[in-house]
Protein backbone atom coordinates (compact mmCIF):
# COMPACT_ATOMS: atom_id res chain seq x y z
CA UNK A 1 0.00 0.00 0.00
CA UNK A 2 0.99 3.74 -0.94
CA UNK A 3 1.36 5.70 2.04
CA UNK A 4 -2.46 7.45 1.84
CA UNK A 5 -3.79 3.77 1.63
CA UNK A 6 -1.80 3.23 4.67
CA UNK A 7 -2.76 6.45 6.54
CA UNK A 8 -6.62 5.67 6.13
CA UNK A 9 -6.83 1.63 6.78
CA UNK A 10 -5.24 2.40 9.93
CA UNK A 11 -7.64 5.39 10.05
CA UNK A 12 -10.73 2.88 9.86
CA UNK A 13 -9.02 0.68 12.38
CA UNK A 14 -8.78 3.65 14.95
CA UNK A 15 -12.25 4.41 14.03
CA UNK A 16 -13.84 1.36 14.80
CA UNK A 17 -11.51 1.05 18.05
CA UNK A 18 -13.13 4.24 19.72
CA UNK A 19 -16.61 2.23 19.02
CA UNK A 20 -15.47 -0.16 21.76
CA UNK A 21 -12.53 1.67 23.64
CA UNK A 22 -12.71 5.28 25.55
CA UNK A 23 -10.32 6.95 27.53
CA UNK A 24 -7.05 4.72 29.18
CA UNK A 25 -8.94 1.70 27.87
CA UNK A 26 -7.94 3.45 23.73
CA UNK A 27 -4.79 4.75 24.81
CA UNK A 28 -3.79 1.25 25.59
CA UNK A 29 -4.82 -0.18 22.31
CA UNK A 30 -2.98 2.18 20.33
CA UNK A 31 -0.23 1.55 22.77
CA UNK A 32 -0.08 -2.37 21.96
CA UNK A 33 -0.46 -1.64 18.55
CA UNK A 34 2.78 0.87 18.47
CA UNK A 35 4.85 -2.02 20.44
CA UNK A 36 3.48 -4.91 17.37
CA UNK A 37 4.70 -2.57 14.34
CA UNK A 38 7.93 -2.29 12.61
CA UNK A 39 6.95 -0.66 9.95
CA UNK A 40 8.70 3.00 10.14
CA UNK A 41 5.49 4.29 8.49
CA UNK A 42 2.64 2.47 10.19
CA UNK A 43 4.83 3.84 13.56
CA UNK A 44 4.60 7.17 12.48
CA UNK A 45 0.99 7.19 11.61
CA UNK A 46 0.26 5.39 15.43
CA UNK A 47 1.91 7.89 17.03
CA UNK A 48 0.44 11.23 15.44
CA UNK A 49 -2.81 9.23 16.14
CA UNK A 50 -1.88 8.79 19.68
CA UNK A 51 -0.58 12.30 19.99
CA UNK A 52 -4.01 13.54 19.01
CA UNK A 53 -6.04 11.27 21.40
CA UNK A 54 -3.57 12.80 24.55
CA UNK A 55 -4.58 16.59 23.29
CA UNK A 56 -7.88 15.36 22.93
CA UNK A 57 -8.02 14.45 26.82
CA UNK A 58 -5.91 17.51 27.47
CA UNK A 59 -2.68 16.13 28.52
CA UNK A 60 -0.05 17.85 26.66
CA UNK A 61 2.62 16.74 28.36
CA UNK A 62 1.59 13.03 27.01
CA UNK A 63 1.08 14.33 23.94
CA UNK A 64 4.51 15.82 24.00
CA UNK A 65 5.82 12.47 24.82
CA UNK A 66 4.55 10.50 22.35
CA UNK A 67 5.80 12.70 19.80
CA UNK A 68 9.05 12.62 21.03
CA UNK A 69 9.21 8.98 19.96
CA UNK A 70 8.93 10.18 16.11
CA UNK A 71 12.50 9.70 14.78
CA UNK A 72 12.00 12.88 12.99
CA UNK A 73 10.26 15.00 15.84
CA UNK A 74 13.38 14.54 18.04
CA UNK A 75 15.52 16.41 15.22
CA UNK A 76 13.16 19.13 14.85
CA UNK A 77 13.74 19.60 18.56
CA UNK A 78 17.81 18.73 18.24
CA UNK A 79 18.02 21.44 15.53
CA UNK A 80 15.54 23.70 17.26
CA UNK A 81 17.47 23.87 20.70
CA UNK A 82 20.86 24.10 19.01
CA UNK A 83 19.66 27.29 17.40
CA UNK A 84 17.56 28.46 20.57
CA UNK A 85 20.22 27.80 23.10
CA UNK A 86 23.97 27.75 21.47
CA UNK A 87 23.12 30.64 18.68
CA UNK A 88 27.17 31.12 17.91
CA UNK A 89 27.63 27.38 17.12
CA UNK A 90 28.32 26.61 13.38
CA UNK A 91 24.96 24.93 12.86
CA UNK A 92 26.15 23.72 9.24
CA UNK A 93 29.16 22.01 11.00
CA UNK A 94 26.99 20.50 13.36
CA UNK A 95 24.58 19.09 10.68
CA UNK A 96 26.96 18.04 8.46
CA UNK A 97 27.95 15.62 11.34
CA UNK A 98 24.99 14.22 12.23
CA UNK A 99 24.37 13.86 8.88
CA UNK A 100 27.60 11.60 8.21
CA UNK A 101 26.57 9.08 11.49
CA UNK A 102 23.35 9.10 11.13
CA UNK A 103 21.48 5.64 9.53
CA UNK A 104 18.14 5.86 9.94
CA UNK A 105 16.59 7.68 6.77
CA UNK A 106 13.34 9.68 8.43
CA UNK A 107 16.18 11.44 10.85
CA UNK A 108 18.38 11.80 7.71
CA UNK A 109 15.74 13.32 5.76
CA UNK A 110 14.62 15.53 8.42
CA UNK A 111 18.41 17.00 8.68
CA UNK A 112 18.82 17.65 5.13
CA UNK A 113 16.31 19.73 5.06
CA UNK A 114 17.59 21.69 8.56
CA UNK A 115 20.85 21.57 6.17
CA UNK A 116 19.24 23.03 3.30
CA UNK A 117 17.67 25.76 5.55
CA UNK A 118 20.94 27.09 7.00
CA UNK A 119 22.04 26.94 3.45
CA UNK A 120 19.24 29.39 1.98
CA UNK A 121 19.73 31.51 5.47
CA UNK A 122 23.61 32.20 4.59
CA UNK A 123 22.75 32.30 0.96
CA UNK A 124 24.28 29.23 -0.06
CA UNK A 125 22.06 28.69 -2.77
CA UNK A 126 24.23 26.21 -4.98
CA UNK A 127 25.13 23.83 -1.29
CA UNK A 128 21.71 24.17 -0.55
CA UNK A 129 20.67 22.73 -3.97
CA UNK A 130 23.32 20.00 -3.06
CA UNK A 131 21.27 19.04 -0.30
CA UNK A 132 18.19 19.17 -1.39
CA UNK A 133 19.27 16.78 -4.74
CA UNK A 134 20.64 14.45 -2.34
CA UNK A 135 17.38 14.27 -0.31
CA UNK A 136 15.90 13.74 -3.96
CA UNK A 137 18.30 11.04 -4.99
CA UNK A 138 17.54 9.31 -1.32
CA UNK A 139 13.71 9.74 -1.48
CA UNK A 140 13.00 9.30 -6.08
CA UNK A 141 9.38 8.73 -4.97
CA UNK A 142 8.28 11.48 -2.81
CA UNK A 143 7.26 14.94 -3.82
CA UNK A 144 8.32 17.01 -1.34
CA UNK A 145 12.22 17.30 -1.91
CA UNK A 146 11.26 18.28 -5.65
CA UNK A 147 8.93 21.39 -4.23
CA UNK A 148 11.63 22.53 -2.01
CA UNK A 149 14.27 22.29 -5.04
CA UNK A 150 12.02 24.00 -7.32
CA UNK A 151 10.68 26.76 -4.66
CA UNK A 152 14.77 27.26 -4.27
CA UNK A 153 14.92 28.39 -8.11
CA UNK A 154 12.21 30.11 -8.10
CA UNK A 155 12.26 31.80 -4.68
CA UNK A 156 15.23 32.25 -4.23
CA UNK A 157 17.55 31.79 -7.06
CA UNK A 158 14.75 33.60 -9.58
CA UNK A 159 15.15 31.32 -12.23
CA UNK A 160 11.59 29.93 -12.89
CA UNK A 161 13.10 28.27 -16.37
CA UNK A 162 15.11 25.89 -13.68
CA UNK A 163 12.34 25.83 -11.40
CA UNK A 164 9.92 24.20 -14.27
CA UNK A 165 11.37 20.60 -15.02
CA UNK A 166 12.25 20.04 -11.51
CA UNK A 167 8.20 21.22 -10.82
CA UNK A 168 7.32 19.04 -13.44
CA UNK A 169 8.80 16.11 -11.86
CA UNK A 170 7.28 16.78 -8.59
CA UNK A 171 3.60 17.13 -10.27
CA UNK A 172 4.27 13.50 -11.25
CA UNK A 173 5.95 12.10 -8.09
CA UNK A 174 2.78 14.26 -6.37
CA UNK A 175 0.30 12.68 -8.40
CA UNK A 176 2.20 8.86 -7.82
CA UNK A 177 1.99 9.13 -4.06
CA UNK A 178 -1.12 10.91 -3.64
CA UNK A 179 0.81 13.40 -1.06
CA UNK A 180 1.71 17.60 -1.55
CA UNK A 181 -0.45 17.59 -4.65
CA UNK A 182 -2.38 20.67 -4.35
CA UNK A 183 1.47 22.14 -3.12
CA UNK A 184 2.93 20.48 -6.25
CA UNK A 185 0.39 21.96 -8.54
CA UNK A 186 0.29 25.62 -6.73
CA UNK A 187 4.15 25.79 -7.04
CA UNK A 188 3.75 25.11 -10.38
CA UNK A 189 1.59 27.66 -11.11
CA UNK A 190 3.71 30.18 -9.11
CA UNK A 191 6.73 29.50 -12.19
CA UNK A 192 4.48 29.21 -14.77
CA UNK A 193 3.01 32.39 -13.84
CA UNK A 194 6.31 33.96 -13.69
CA UNK A 195 7.11 32.91 -17.08
CA UNK A 196 3.85 34.64 -18.27
CA UNK A 197 2.74 31.28 -19.31
CA UNK A 198 -0.83 32.13 -18.28
CA UNK A 199 -2.45 29.12 -19.98
CA UNK A 200 -0.26 26.43 -17.61
CA UNK A 201 -1.55 28.48 -14.71
CA UNK A 202 -5.15 28.28 -16.07
CA UNK A 203 -4.22 24.40 -16.28
CA UNK A 204 -2.81 23.67 -13.19
CA UNK A 205 -6.18 25.73 -11.31
CA UNK A 206 -8.08 23.17 -13.49
CA UNK A 207 -6.32 20.34 -11.97
CA UNK A 208 -6.30 21.81 -8.39
CA UNK A 209 -10.43 21.82 -8.40
CA UNK A 210 -10.16 18.63 -9.46
CA UNK A 211 -8.49 16.74 -6.86
CA UNK A 212 -10.34 14.35 -4.30
CA UNK A 213 -8.87 13.82 -0.92
CA UNK A 214 -9.10 11.03 1.61
CA UNK A 215 -7.61 11.31 5.08
CA UNK A 216 -4.35 10.06 3.88
CA UNK A 217 -3.88 12.72 0.83
CA UNK A 218 -1.68 14.76 2.97
CA UNK A 219 -1.42 18.28 1.83
CA UNK A 220 -1.39 21.94 2.49
CA UNK A 221 -4.45 24.21 2.29
CA UNK A 222 -5.96 26.14 -0.71
CA UNK A 223 -4.15 29.03 -1.84
CA UNK A 224 -5.34 31.71 -4.11
CA UNK A 225 -2.35 34.14 -4.63
CA UNK A 226 -2.02 32.05 -7.80
CA UNK A 227 -4.99 33.89 -8.89
CA UNK A 228 -4.96 37.17 -7.35
CA UNK A 229 -1.67 37.60 -8.68
CA UNK A 230 -2.34 37.20 -12.48
CA UNK A 231 -2.50 40.62 -14.98
CA UNK A 232 -6.16 41.08 -15.21
CA UNK A 233 -7.71 39.05 -18.25
CA UNK A 234 -4.48 36.73 -18.96
CA UNK A 235 -6.57 33.67 -18.55
CA UNK A 236 -10.13 32.33 -19.62
CA UNK A 237 -12.21 34.30 -17.21
CA UNK A 238 -14.73 31.01 -16.48
CA UNK A 239 -11.63 29.97 -15.56
CA UNK A 240 -11.24 32.47 -12.76
CA UNK A 241 -14.62 32.79 -11.59
CA UNK A 242 -14.28 29.32 -10.69
CA UNK A 243 -11.04 29.26 -9.03
CA UNK A 244 -12.50 32.17 -7.27
CA UNK A 245 -15.17 30.02 -5.92
CA UNK A 246 -13.23 27.17 -5.25
CA UNK A 247 -10.53 29.45 -2.74
CA UNK A 248 -13.88 30.80 -1.19
CA UNK A 249 -15.84 27.62 -0.51
CA UNK A 250 -12.33 26.56 1.37
CA UNK A 251 -12.55 29.56 3.27
CA UNK A 252 -9.24 31.38 1.64
CA UNK A 253 -10.21 34.69 0.97
CA UNK A 254 -6.97 36.84 0.33
CA UNK A 255 -3.82 35.80 -1.53
CA UNK A 256 -0.92 33.96 0.53
CA UNK A 257 1.79 35.98 1.47
CA UNK A 258 4.94 34.70 -1.25
CA UNK A 259 7.81 36.62 0.31
CA UNK A 260 6.85 34.27 3.49
CA UNK A 261 9.43 32.19 1.68
CA UNK A 262 12.27 33.99 1.80
CA UNK A 263 11.97 35.63 5.71
CA UNK A 264 14.40 34.43 8.11
CA UNK A 265 13.44 32.62 10.86
CA UNK A 266 13.49 34.79 14.49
Amino acid sequence: MNYPETYNALHRWRDELRQTHAGDALIQAIEERIAREADPTVFEILIGFLAREHVARGDRAAAEAARRRDPAYEIHRWYDQRRRDVPDTDLVVALEERIRNEMDPRQLQTLRFCLASEHKERGNYAEAEAVHRADIAANPDEPMPLIFLAGLKLYYEDDPAAALPIIDRAVDAAMRSGLFRRHALATKARIVRALQAYDMVADAMQQIMTLTFTPGNHDIGVERDILDRLPPDSIDPEIARAYDAYCRAHGELRGADEGSAKRKRK
